[in-house]
């Protein structure tokens, strides 16, 4: 693949993460969930959004903090979120689904920023 590829791959990955998990959060209020959650993933969201224009528009120190964030939220974030989040819910496909589907999210970001 091109820079050009791994760069239009990285974006969407970031883009992509940022929309699941707002989207997440807000299913979680429907069900209960706290409106903290949705706030701080709000923010999350703009953040990753900005660096996915900053990606977009060449700024070579983006790539970096976004390996950065996809191997702290895929080593660090993620697994506590599991163990102290979702196994004490009464898990549903759609957290399952969540789980996977950021993983992955991660997976592409950190493999698309080394690419890159």
């Amino acid at each position: 693949m091109t820079a050009e590829n791994w760069q239009l791959l990285l974006v969407v990955a970031l883009a992509f993460n940022a929309a699941l998990g707002f989207g997440y959060r807000v299913f979680r209020l429907t069900k209960g969930g706290p409106m903290g959650d949705v706030v701080g993933q709000a923010v999350l969201g703009f953040i990753l959004a900005a660096l996915a224009v900053a990606v977009a528009a060449d700024a070579g120190w983006a790539r970096w903090v976004a390996l950065g964030y996809g191997l702290l939220f895929g080593l660090a974030v993620m697994p506590v979120w599991v163990l102290a989040v979702l196994l004490p819910l009464p898990p549903t496909r759609v957290d399952y689904a969540f789980t996977a589907l950021y993983w992955f999210g991660l997976a592409v970001i950190v493999v698309s920023a080394i690419a890159l």
